[in-house]
């Protein structure tokens, strides 16, 4: 068998250079996008990616920014705007009589799920739901530092499945206010957050009742627009 005396280092640099000139152009630019959007790359759709990154200049990444570090929450943050921006494109799409062909948040939420599990698909669609800026509100009364404020917010985001709970019209009341006082008496958090929207509003409320009269050293903060009602159950 005849042996090569070419270097095999000197080999191996050859054949990426001839791969990366082999390249197209649009080959190269797509890789460069994705390097420099390296945190959001497990999307692989080059619109939704797009899309992720125009999210940075909204005004509420822009707040959310300045309090929270925390790399894996930064993204979820962001994906969960991408979602409501999806959202509602579809909707005013639809409302104007334009045929939508595909559903980006069915594949999107999927992507977060692989990614981050159960817990960042929760944390996702929170903020998909515009629930941030009602937080912040909650907490910055309380908060006396910029440093609490933060350990606040990644706090409620980092332990969402025991912080917060989501009221259907479908729920039955004694045992869902059952769950809301268990989750509080075990993990004592400083506020856990119950929502309700749409006909599950009045429910959500006599749920808020049943769970107060099961704890101590709590008390309530409520907000509510027309679709939408939440309560933050603050440690005293």
């Amino acid at each position: 068998m005849e042996t090569s005396s070419k270097d095999p280092l000197a080999s191996a640099a050859e054949g990426v250079t001839k791969g990366v000139l082999g390249w197209t152009e649009e080959k190269i630019k797509g890789f460069v996008a994705r390097f420099r959007n390296k945190d959001i790359a497990f999307v692989s759709d080059p619109e939704i990616i797009n899309l992720a990154k125009k999210q940075r200049e909204t005004p509420e990444w822009k707040l959310f920014e300045q309090y929270v570090e925390d790399r894996d929450l930064r993204i979820l943050f962001q994906m969960g705007l991408t979602l409501r921006k999806i959202a509602r494109r579809k909707k005013i799409r639809k409302k104007h009589g334009i045929y939508v062909r595909t559903n980006h948040v069915i594949p999107l939420r999927r992507n977060i799920l692989d990614n981050f599990g159960s817990k960042g698909l929760h944390i996702a669609q929170f903020i998909q739901n515009g629930h941030f800026g009602k937080i912040i509100g909650n907490i910055l009364e309380r908060a006396p530092t910029p440093e609490k404020l933060r350990i606040e917010i990644e706090s409620i985001l980092n332990n969402i499945e025991q912080t917060t709970i989501f009221i259907k019209h479908s729920d039955n009341v004694n045992n869902r206010a059952e769950e809301a006082a268990i989750k509080i008496l075990a993990h004592s958090p400083s506020t856990f957050i119950i929502f309700g929207s749409g006909n599950a509003m009045i429910k959500c409320g006599t749920i808020k009742e049943e769970v107060m009269k099961k704890i101590s050293g709590y008390e309530v903060e409520s907000y509510e627009a027309e679709y939408l009602r939440i309560y933050f159950i603050n440690k005293v």
